[in-house]
């Protein structure tokens, strides 16, 4: 089974850096990047160290490619640097890893933490340098959450980066949102969001599984195949989750058919289902019904509402950590077996 490399804990007082590399949503709604930045000081009790291009927009992007990834080594080398965050996601993160020197980065692993279109730059890390890697919030939609980051997302993001989570069971939140509020607006700084109860996991095949997680967001991970910054560990728990347009059922079932077909369930020990909720019905079928039409001749187990992805508040979940689901009677138990960073004990 494979093993990867744990970064140092995060604690407070360290300096975090901050990077765009792809939307230059920074560049437009600097509003919600400033509460981003007190979320982030007040809610870890770090200090921010913004990129330049962080501020910057050409197009659709956070500036020149060579700029983003650039800046984006820079920060993921320095020494002084614990940790580093994203903005936002975006479509575009792809375009930085020609420019990347990943062998520089090859036995210095560090806390990187993002989602959707980070998933790119995420399994790059731990493919190629064999870092453990955060699927978890970014700096603008859930640090810039009004009146303050969602307690479940910024209580399981430090249970994962700041100490030792073996045995931590992933837990639901109680209650979530996928309100649109937009940032451009007064709104956004001046009412916390809608929360609705969250009805909690749903299990979809009964099983149990250990390996190491490893995933993101579906439709990106499947940009990442065929290309030499991506190694599928032997055995693995996948996780994915999907939204907006990506989240439609023939969608989704195109991305699932795209991984079978490129073996990937093969060396899949579990999958567990993030919050999808633009994956609404379609003619007749449920996405618990596209989702085991694909793999209705494996016999892992399936975990599916699970709180991460692009609803909110969500999990943190480190990829190359050692896991296990253990779904029997229409529950689930996932738990982390090991620790995901290098705790300094005399801290």
């Amino acid at each position: 089974m494979n093993s990867y490399l744990r970064p140092p804990a995060l604690n407070p007082g360290d300096k975090v850096g901050i990077v765009a590399p792809s939307f230059p949503c920074a560049a437009w709604f600097p509003r919600r990047l400033d509460a981003g930045l007190q979320g982030l000081r007040l809610g870890l009790g770090v200090e921010p160290v913004v990129a330049e291009h962080v501020h910057a927009a050409r197009g659709y992007e956070s500036g020149p490619v060579s700029e983003r990834a650039a800046e984006l080594q820079a920060l993921l080398e320095s020494p002084s640097i614990a940790a580093v965050f994203t903005t936002l996601g975006g479509f575009n993160s792809n375009e930085l890893l020609p420019h990347l020197d990943l062998d520089a980065l090859k036995g210095k692993p560090k806390i990187f933490v993002g989602y959707s279109d980070t998933t790119i730059l995420q399994l790059a890390l731990t493919s190629r340098c064999g870092w453990v890697t955060f699927s978890g919030p970014a700096l603008m939609p859930q640090f810039g959450e009004y009146p303050a980051p969602l307690p479940f997302t910024l209580d399981n993001l430090r249970a994962v980066v700041t100490r030792d989570c073996t045995g931590l069971e992933l837990p639901d939140a109680r209650h979530r949102t996928n309100e649109f509020v937009d940032w451009g607006g007064d709104d956004a700084y001046a009412r916390a969001r809608a929360m609705q109860a969250n009805p909690g996991r749903e299990v979809w095949r009964e099983g149990t599984a250990k390996a190491p997680l490893f995933g993101g967001n579906i439709e990106t991970l499947n940009f990442l195949i065929g290309t030499p910054w991506l190694a599928w560990p032997d055995e693995f728990i996948l996780f994915v989750e999907a939204t907006e347009a990506e989240a439609s059922l023939p969608r989704i079932q195109r991305a699932l058919v795209h991984l079978r077909q490129c073996g990937v369930f093969d060396r899949v020990r579990g999958l567990l289902f993030g919050q999808c909720p633009d994956a609404r019905p379609m003619a007749g079928r449920s996405l618990r019904e596209t989702v085991m039409q694909v793999l209705d001749d494996y016999r892992f187990p399936i975990v599916a509402e699970m709180s991460f992805g692009h609803g909110d508040p969500m999990l943190t979940l480190p990829n190359g950590c050692l896991a296990s689901i253990d779904a029997d009677g229409g529950r689930a138990r996932v738990t982390l077996l090991e620790s995901a960073v290098e705790v300094d004990p005399s801290r």
